[in-house]
């Protein structure tokens, strides 16, 4: 008989494949996908955009040290940020996250603290996300649903965290940053398209993935944000929206390597943090 998680994996990947073989039949034209992605490579602003993106990782890492009463460096936020993101586009689910916890423990950070740091730093995520979304042309009841949700959640846990003014401040403008991250990518890859649209479309597309049933939210994300590109006006919508997930997938797959040559010491504590907890009852 097959064991559970062989059978996960094999449900994980046949849906992931379901979703690639609907994207290639219904929404993109390969040809045209190629163009967009072979533009990353050779357009200048793809320099400038990948900064960019790493900034708006920065800013959330600042935040969740000064929440963490700047337990550790800066550089072990980051990289627990970067390594979480690596996993989130490997697994169909974003277990990711749980790296924040395994930091938590190498620094000596209250797992309650944390946990509350977490939950705080999303639904600071989901309130602007979809305010963004709520101020285009995409209003929804659910949408303001999730909004007011993530709103009590806040209400409620922020006597765990004092630095509550710093989450929201730097949560914004990570956002603003990451979107200025994709508005560079379309603006190399020629595509005329306003910043506050690129805001919303990008907003759409990272919501859709909350709940993440592929590596990454592949498909979610594409639909999503080609969507809102779509109505925008813009021409061959998902492709250009593959366009802006490709790079965040690169992105994911490359900073490791960062990691790895900037920081070695903290990938080490983590590595080290990992194989000695057990998540059943701490640490083994």
């Amino acid at each position: 008989m097959a064991s559970k998680p062989l059978i996960r994996t094999f449900l994980y990947l046949t849906l992931t494949g379901l979703v690639i073989f609907l994207l290639l039949r219904f929404f993109l034209e390969l040809p045209v996908s190629y163009r967009y992605i072979e533009a990353l490579f050779k357009s200048p602003w793809t320099i400038l955009a990948t900064l960019t993106y790493a900034i708006a990782f920065y800013l959330r890492a600042v935040a969740w040290r000064r929440a963490d009463a700047k337990r550790a460096p800066t550089a072990v936020y980051l990289s627990s940020l970067y390594l979480g993101l690596t996993i989130n586009h490997l697994s169909p689910v974003k277990l990711g996250e749980m790296i924040r916890l395994v930091t938590a423990r190498a620094v000596g950070s209250p797992w309650k603290q944390t946990s509350a740091i977490f939950v705080l730093q999303r639904s600071i995520d989901l309130i602007f996300l979809c305010t963004f979304i709520l101020i285009g042309w995409l209003f929804h009841p659910i949408v303001l649903l999730v909004a007011l949700l993530a709103t009590a959640l806040l209400l409620v846990l922020r006597r765990h965290v004092p630095h509550l003014p710093s989450l929201v401040l730097f949560g914004t403008l990570a956002w603003a940053v990451e979107a200025l991250a994709v508005f560079l990518l379309l603006h190399g890859a020629g595509i005329d398209v306003s910043f506050p649209t690129t805001l919303i479309a990008m907003s759409a597309g990272v919501l859709s993935g909350v709940i993440q049933f592929t590596p990454g939210g592949l498909g979610t994300y594409e639909l999503a944000m080609g969507t809102v590109l779509r109505q925008a006006g813009v021409a061959h919508a998902y492709d250009v929206a593959l366009m802006t997930h490709f790079f965040k997938y690169a992105f994911a797959f490359l900073i490791p390597l960062y990691v790895l040559t900037r920081h070695p010491a903290t990938l080490r504590l983590l590595v080290r943090q990992l194989k000695y907890t057990d998540w059943k009852g701490g640490r083994r």
